[in-house]
């Protein structure tokens, strides 16, 4: 079995942690951190992977990251993305914010 590898060194994040923070950091925060920072790359890498594919390249361009960010994490910009999330809601939650955005309109 291949070696796993990470986006980056323990040392690294504890250093940017902490060049970015007043606060103190536990050993395990730093560890949960590098796990998701090891998941999004992954997955940001793969989406990537894809696109690139897609568009008949062998090689990964900057687009191809911009896109694979935006799949992954999604955007507040990204209608397509947030009609996804919609989507998953239950009955009841699509309720819930549908009285919200009610209100809202209300509101405003």
């Amino acid at each position: 079995m291949a070696e796993a590898i990470s986006i980056t060194k323990p040392n690294t994040v504890e250093t940017f942690m902490k060049a970015n923070t007043d606060l103190r950091i536990a050993a395990d925060a730093l560890k949960e951190f590098q796990k998701q920072l090891d998941a999004l790359a992954l997955a940001i890498t793969k989406e990537a992977t894809k696109q690139a594919k897609a568009a008949g390249r062998t090689t990964i361009m900057a687009a191809d990251i911009k896109a694979a960010m935006t799949a992954v994490t999604g955007s507040t910009s990204d209608l397509p993305y947030l009609f996804r999330q919609l989507e998953k809601l239950t009955a009841k939650e699509t309720a819930d914010l549908s009285t919200l955005i009610q209100n809202w309109i209300t509101a405003h």
